[in-house]
């Protein structure tokens, strides 16, 4: 069966004035390649009473059984031989609580253009020009592997590289650790460099960076309109606490003089893989390769705008794995328009559910700072 309609989704722009029949289309093909590859999401669809020949209509989409994002946790799904795959990726939970997920050739292309096709979309996309990186994560060619790692490299291409200085290493025999000095050395240097600058990771550490700037009484910067924050990972702090949002792209913005909007911020799972990303009035933009469905967590319907409930998140573009349609541990909302004028909906997070979540992103970051 071919992933000819899948494809043609993701050929297409991300935010599309009119959604017309291609994501429908291209989730109905993915349905039928996940069942035939994996039987135990036959064997769901069966239970359920869910054919993929009844995805014809938006309308049918929500009708499309999930699974929660815990199972990627506890079970292993990854194709048995001679599948052979192009990358696989783990989340950075902490404690045993990992998902591993396996991409082939076809979503590994799909999911990286995605994503600069939403960037570029959105303004943050400037080809040609070179730009230093000061990623705030993990050393992509220490931790192969990771999913953060490897969304802060492909975030890395979206111009031409300078300097690029990975903060989170991990020394000759020993665990990862954020290497503070190392980051204001490479924040003083590229800010002398005469060229933008891009700060990618965790808000935790840039927060966590800009107070020991402070303290070291260092000047304040002034980085200009070209240089940008793309953070992702979680809103908790050094402490564990949550990190205030508005106070955060204030701070940080009159830190490194550059304009409020251009901190963006990102949501997204290793299980997932489409980016939901802010325009420059911080609202996180739903592309057309993906559906945001949220549902009530006692009945599991799905609610209207506005409402708050459990996250499904649904794309067509991973056909290796059987997380194309995946309940998340979060709480969220969305909203039918924004007025930055980029078409479709939004998607508003409201907090981690559950009163013993797993370890996510944020609190693996919270961790390095403390032995930092």
């Amino acid at each position: 069966m071919s992933a000819s309609a899948i494809d043609a989704l993701f050929a297409a722009e991300p935010f599309p004035r009119s959604r017309g029949g291609r994501f429908v289309a291209a989730l109905r093909d993915c349905a039928r390649l996940q069942a035939r590859r994996f039987p135990a999401l036959a064997r769901l669809y069966a239970r359920e009473g869910f054919s993929p020949a009844a995805l014809r209509s938006e309308g049918a989409v929500e009708r499309l059984p999930f699974l929660h994002v815990a199972v990627f946790k506890e079970h292993d799904f990854r194709p048995r031989p001679p599948f052979r795959p192009a990358l696989s990726l783990t989340s950075s939970g902490t404690g045993g609580q990992r998902s591993r997920i396996v991409l082939d050739e076809g979503s590994l292309r799909r999911v990286r253009l995605s994503a600069r096709k939403v960037y570029a979309a959105l303004g943050m996309v400037a080809e040609g020009r070179p730009a230093n990186y000061l990623c705030m994560t993990y050393d992509p060619r220490q931790a192969k592997d990771l999913g953060t790692a490897f969304t802060d490299e492909l975030l890395t291409s979206f111009t031409a590289k300078a300097e690029v200085h990975y903060a989170i290493r991990r020394p000759s025999g020993g665990e990862f650790r954020f290497d503070l000095d190392a980051a204001l050395a490479a924040l003083g240097r590229m800010s002398r460099s005469g060229l933008p600058l891009r700060v990618l990771g965790f808000p935790a550490h840039v927060l966590f960076t800009m107070r020991a700037w402070r303290e070291r009484g260092l000047p304040p910067l002034r980085l200009g309109p070209e240089s940008w924050v793309l953070s992702g990972g979680g809103w908790k702090g050094h402490a564990g606490d949550a990190i205030p949002k508005v106070e955060f792209y204030a701070e940080v913005s009159s830190w490194l003089g550059i304009p409020r909007a251009n901190i963006r911020d990102l949501y997204g799972l290793v299980e997932h893989g489409i980016p939901y990303v802010e325009c420059r009035l911080g609202r996180m933009h739903v592309p057309d390769y993906a559906r945001v469905i949220v549902r009530d967590p006692w009945t599991l319907k799905s609610l209207p705008h506005g409402r708050k409930g459990l996250l499904q998140l649904v794309t067509p573009y991973l056909t290796s794995y059987p997380s194309f349609s995946v309940l998340a541990s979060d709480w969220g909302l969305t909203r039918p328009l924004c007025r930055c004028g980029t078409p479709g909906r939004t998607l508003e997070l409201l907090g981690r559910a559950g009163t013993a979540p797993a370890k996510g992103c944020a609190v693996t970051a919270a961790e390095l700072l403390r032995a930092a």
